[in-house]
Formats: structure tokens, sequence, C-alpha cells
């Protein structure tokens, strides 16, 4: 009788084979008339976000003029969305906060607290002292 193997379908990874940034959406609201939006305007209307945009064709930049306070929304490919406050905020400031959120995955931050973090399981299996029978067992 052949053995036969377990069909597991493919898990894709980012990086290998293709690489697909996991910003894929930025949406920045701002008021053409409000105080606190003029660092967007300014952003506009000198041509650093066209730059930009240009550096990052497989991003969609969706623009909104709305009443209230300037933000900034990013959507991320694993269905997460943060938003971020911007106002009093220069051009400057504005066109960090869109390169260092754009190249965020999306994830919350955690502290991982083990040398190895895999998404693979073990080969020979989970091992602790009490796997061990207890003739076995290492004693004192």
């Amino acid at each position: 009788m052949p053995i036969k193997g377990i069909p597991i379908p493919s898990v894709a990874r980012n990086g290998v084979g293709a690489f697909v940034k996991p910003c894929y959406k930025i949406t920045i609201q701002y008021c053409n008339w409000g105080g606190s939006s003029n660092g967007v305007r300014q952003l506009l209307s000198n041509g650093k976000l066209n730059n930009l945009a240009l550096e990052n064709r497989e991003i969609m930049f969706n623009i909104v003029k709305q009443k209230g306070h300037p933000r900034l929304t990013f959507h991320y490919n694993n269905d997460s969305v943060k938003e971020i406050e911007c106002r009093n905020n220069t051009d400057g400031e504005i066109l960090k906060k869109l390169k260092e959120y754009s190249q965020n995955s999306g994830n919350k931050l955690f502290k991982y607290n083990h040398k190895v973090l895999s998404i693979n399981d073990s080969v020979r299996g989970i091992w602790s002292p009490m796997h061990i029978p207890k003739e076995h067992r290492h004693k004192i």
C-alpha cells in the first residue's frame, strides 16, 4: 500500500515570489477654511504629495475636502484601518507621517520575548520534561 502525503494548500507569504505593500489606500481629509488644515493645504499646493504618489504607485490616494480637523486614514491589506489626527502640523510633519504609516504593516505592536517567531509547526513536535516517562527523568 503506497503512502500518501496529507495535502496542505500553500501558504502565501509576502516577499516569497512577489512583494505586496501592506498599505493600499490613504485618505487625506482636510478643511478648506479651517486654520488647523494649513499644513495639509500647503502639502497639496507645493507638489510634495504628487512626488510621494509617484514614488508609491501601488498606493491609492484619496483626498476629501470636508469640514473638521485634518485626518489621515490608512487602509491595510489585513483589513485594519488606522486614523491619525494631524491638526496644526506642518507639511513636513504630515509628509513624515505619510511615509511612516504607509510603510507600516497595519498590525498592532507587540513585544515578543522569544528568540524565534515561526508560523511553521515544529517537525519534532512539542517537547517538555513531562513528556518523558517517569523512570527516565533526571533525578536530583
